[in-house]
């Protein structure tokens, strides 16, 4: 199973869209937020020389913000991360 972060800030639109489309295709994902945590702003310079929010990561690969994710959703992209229990379902609830 694929591990998602993403790192976020209060206040941060693009944060709550992330979150929402992440949640509505069922994928679990570890939230990293910097307020909460300054530590974690460290941590995420030395993953990524992006500076805006949110900055998201699948299996420690950097996928960009929210608009490169819903990029990756528009294309049917996100689905392979789904756990196969779920990508059954979808296709059991699709016929």
């Amino acid at each position: 199973m694929s591990i998602i972060e993403i790192y976020t800030r209060p206040g941060c639109g693009y944060c709550t869209h992330a979150k929402r489309l992440l949640t509505s295709i069922g994928l679990d994902f570890i939230e990293y937020d910097v307020y909460k945590n300054p530590l974690y702003i460290n941590q995420l310079h030395r993953r990524t020389s992006e500076r805006t929010y949110p900055q998201i990561f699948i299996d420690d690969i950097s996928i960009g913000g929210f608009t490169q994710l819903l990029a990756k959703e528009q294309r049917g992209l996100l689905a392979k991360y789904l756990p196969a229990s779920r990508t059954k379902i979808q296709i059991q609830t699709q016929n």
